[in-house]
C-alpha cells in the first residue's frame, strides 16, 4: 500500500497557523503593536487604510533588528523572547510564540524596514505569501516600520468573510485601545485613510482613559488600589449610575497584558450587584500584577485567555478591593488632582456674560419678632413647591371604579376584536369613557374587557410603539427636528464616530441633526420635538453600542437595527402616566401597531387571564 502521509510545505503550514492567529485585520494590529512595545519603543504609529484591507502599518522608534534578524523573524517559531521551556513560566513580554510574523507573511504582502542605532544602514525585507522577494541594505531611520498590504490576497474566501469597513475598523480600534491602555507611559497615534484619528502623549492612567473614551468619563471614574505580597491591584472603576446594558468599557489587565477571564469579570460585577439593576454592566479599567510563575498565558493562540494558578484567591482579593472602593465612593468626597478645569470649557457658550454673584438681605426681617401663632414674622414668606402636596382627589373615583363593570362591549373570539374599542377615532363609536384601567407600579396596566383581564407590560409595549414609530420615520415619515438655540457638543470614540458619520442621514430622519466638528466631536443642532432636556450624549452613545452589537451578531437589517437600537434607548426614559386619558392614549398607540403581542426584542407584551383561571387561584 502506498504511503499517504506527507509533510506540509512551509507556505501551507504558515497559512494554517495564520487561520488561528490572524482572523481579521485587527489580529494583525494586535501582533504588530505588541512587537513594537516589546522592542522598547516610546513612540508608536498605527497607519490603516480601508479598515486594514489595503494597508496596516506600524512605525516605532524601538531598538530595531540586525540584517540577519530581519530575515529570520519571518521563520516559524523564531523568537527572541524564549530560549528554554522554563521561560514560558517567567514571561515578561507580550509576544513569544514566534508565529505572528510568519503567519502574516503567508497571507499578505509585507514590507519591513528596520535599523539598529549602532548600525550605519538599515535592512529592507519584501515578502509575498511567505516568499522572500528582497533582502537588502537600505537607508531608514532607527527603529522598525512594517507594512502589511493586501491582507488575505491569496485566501479570497477569508477576505470575503470580512465585515464592513466600519465594523472592521471598530475591531482595530478595540485592539489599539487595549494596547494604549496597558501602556499609558508611551506615545501612540492612529491614522485611518490618511486622517489622524487620535494622538496620545505619555501621561498617567486616568488621563489616558479620558483621552481615549472622551472627557465625559472625567467624572465617572473612581480609583481602586490594593497591595499585598500576593497581588497588586490598581486602576479605576466607574460609578454605579454609569452602568450600561451592554458590555463596553470593561478592561482587565494582568501584568500589563489585556486578558479575558470570566471569573475576574464576575468578581467585579458581583461587587456591584446591589448597586445597579439586573442586566446592567459596570465599566472598569483594572490592572493586576502577580508573579509571572502563577499565570499561564499559553493556552490559546491569541494569548488573550489566561489561566491563574490560584483563581479563588485572586477572585477574593479583587472582589473585596472593588467593594471597598465602592463603599468609599459613596461616603468620602474626593479631590481630583488630575483634573484640569481650565481646559474644560467646551460647553460654555461664546456669548455668555459672566456676572459676579450678589448677596442680598431683607432689612425688615426681625428674628425676635414672634407672632401669636408662635412663628417668626418676615416680609418674605416661604412658598411650597408646586408638586410638594400629594393630590388625593382621584382616590374616590378610583375606588368607585373597582366595584363597577369596566367595559360594555360584546365578547368576541380573539384579542384583536376584544380590544377593538381602543381603535376607535371618536367616543361616539365606542364608549372609551367606560374603559377602566389600573396602573401597577408604573410597570403594568391591568384592564378588564368582557370578563377577561388583560395585563400589559408597559416597557415592552413602549418598545414596540417606539420601534414602529422610528421604523416609519426612517422609511417614509421623518420626525420633525427642533433646532437648538445653543447647540450641544457630544464626543465619541473614533470607531463610534466613523459609524455615526455613516448613519447621519438616518439619524436626521429620527429627529437628530448632527454636524461633524472634527474626528470625534459633533454639534447637536437639533433634536426631536418631544425630547426637551434629554441627555443626547448618553442616547447617541448607547444607541451606537446597541447598533454595533447587532451588526456584529448579524441581527436585523439596517433599518430594523436602527429603529430597534433607538427604541431601546428611549423606552426606559419616559414620563410616568398618571391620568386615565394618558393610559387610554397609550393603549390606543399599542393596538394601532402592526404587531402588538410581542416586543421587537421578542418579549411578550400582553397576558390574558380569564375568569375561570382567576377562580382557580382561590380554590382549595
Amino acid at each position: 500500500m502506498a504511503d499517504i502521509i506527507n509533510l506540509l510545505s512551509d507556505a501551507v503550514a504558515n497559512q494554517i497557523a495564520a487561520g488561528e492567529v490572524i482572523q481579521r485585520p485587527a489580529s494583525v494590529v494586535k501582533e504588530l503593536l505588541e512587537n513594537a512595545v516589546d522592542a522598547g519603543a516610546s513612540d508608536i504609529q498605527l497607519i490603516v487604510k480601508d479598515a486594514g484591507r489595503t494597508l496596516i502599518q506600524v512605525v516605532d522608534n524601538g531598538k530595531g533588528m540586525s540584517f540577519k534578524d530581519a530575515r529570520l523573524c519571518f521563520e516559524r517559531h523564531a523568537t527572541s523572547k524564549l530560549k528554554t521551556a522554563d521561560d514560558l513560566f517567567r514571561l515578561s513580554t507580550k509576544g513569544f510564540r514566534g508565529e505572528a510574523l510568519a503567519s502574516i507573511a503567508a497571507i499578505a504582502h509585507v514590507e519591513l524596514r528596520t535599523k539598529m542605532a549602532e548600525d550605519t544602514t538599515g535592512t529592507l525585507v519584501l515578502i509575498e505569501g511567505s516568499e522572500i522577494k528582497e533582502h537588502s541594505l537600505t537607508a531608514t531611520p532607527d527603529g522598525t516600520s512594517i507594512a502589511v498590504k493586501n491582507l488575505f490576497f491569496n485566501v479570497p474566501a477569508r477576505r470575503n468573510f470580512l465585515k464592513s469597513d466600519s465594523v472592521e475598523f471598530s475591531n482595530i480600534e478595540e485592539e489599539f485601545n487595549r494596547v494604549v491602555l496597558s501602556h499609558p507611559d508611551l506615545a501612540f497615534s492612529l491614522y485611518h485613510n490618511g486622517k489622524l484619528v487620535i494622538q496620545l502623549q505619555p501621561t498617567n492612567l486616568k488621563k489616558r482613559i479620558v483621552n481615549v473614551f472622551g472627557t465625559h468619563f472625567q467624572d465617572k471614574l473612581y480609583p481602586v488600589e490594593q497591595s499585598t505580597d500576593f497581588i497588586n491591584i490598581s486602576g479605576f472603576i466607574a460609578k454605579p449610575e454609569n452602568a450600561k446594558k451592554k458590555k463596553s468599557e470593561q478592561y482587565m489587565f494582568v501584568n500589563h497584558r489585556y486578558v479575558r477571564h470570566p471569573l475576574l469579570n464576575y468578581a467585579v460585577e458581583t461587587a456591584y450587584s446591589e448597586l445597579i439593576p439586573d442586566g446592567y454592566k459596570p465599566a472598569y479599567f483594572i490592572y493586576l500584577e502577580v508573579d509571572p510563575a502563577t499565570i499561564d498565558i499559553n493556552i490559546s493562540p491569541t494569548k488573550v485567555d489566561v489561566k491563574l494558578q490560584d483563581e479563588r484567591l485572586v477572585f477574593g482579593f479583587l472582589n473585596s478591593t472593588v467593594k471597598k472602593s465602592l463603599g468609599q465612593m459613596s461616603l468620602t468626597p474626593r479631590l481630583d488632582f488630575d483634573y484640569e478645569p481650565g481646559m474644560d470649557v467646551s460647553n460654555v457658550p461664546d456669548n455668555l456674560t459672566l456676572k459676579q454673584p450678589v448677596v442680598t438681605h431683607n432689612p425688615d426681617f426681625n428674628p425676635f419678632n414672634v407672632s401669636s401663632s408662635g412663628t417668626r414674622s418676615s416680609s418674605v414668606k416661604p412658598t411650597m413647591p408646586r408638586n410638594a402636596a400629594f393630590d388625593t382627589s382621584g382616590w374616590s373615583d378610583f375606588l368607585a371604579s373597582m366595584k363597577t363593570e369596566t367595559v360594555d362591549a360584546a365578547p368576541s373570539e380573539n384579542l384583536s376584536l376584544d380590544l377593538e374599542v381602543l381603535h376607535s377615532e371618536t367616543e361616539e363609536e365606542t364608549p372609551l369613557a367606560d374603559v377602566k384601567c389600573l396602573m401597577v407600579q408604573q410597570q403594568y396596566i391591568v384592564t378588564d374587557m368582557s370578563g377577561t383581564l388583560y395585563v400589559i407590560h408597559i416597557a415592552n409595549a413602549r418598545e414596540r410603539i417606539l420601534y414602529e414609530k422610528f421604523l416609519s420615520a426612517i422609511q417614509n415619515q421623518p420626525i420633525a427636528v427642533q433646532q437648538s438655540l445653543f447647540p450641544e457638543t457630544i464626543e465619541l470614540t473614533p470607531a463610534k464616530a466613523e459609524v455615526l458619520k455613516d448613519l447621519k442621514p438616518e439619524l436626521q430622519k429620527l429627529g437628530y441633526e448632527l454636524e461633524s466638528i472634527d474626528a470625534t466631536h459633533f454639534a447637536v443642532n437639533g433634536t426631536p420635538n418631544a425630547e426637551d432636556g434629554e441627555d443626547v450624549q448618553t442616547v447617541i452613545d448607547n444607541f451606537l453600542d446597541a447598533y454595533k452589537a447587532n451588526v456584529l451578531n448579524h441581527r436585523y437589517e439596517k433599518e430594523q437595527n436602527l429603529a430597534l437600537s433607538m427604541a431601546r434607548q428611549k423606552c426606559t426614559a419616559y414620563k410616568a402616566m398618571s391620568e386615565e386619558c394618558e393610559i387610554i392614549d397609550f393603549l390606543k398607540q399599542l393596538f394601532d401597531c402592526q404587531v402588538n403581542q410581542v416586543s421587537p426584542s421578542g418579549r411578550k407584551i400582553i397576558r390574558q387571564i380569564g375568569l375561570a383561571e382567576l377562580a382557580s387561584w382561590f380554590e382549595k
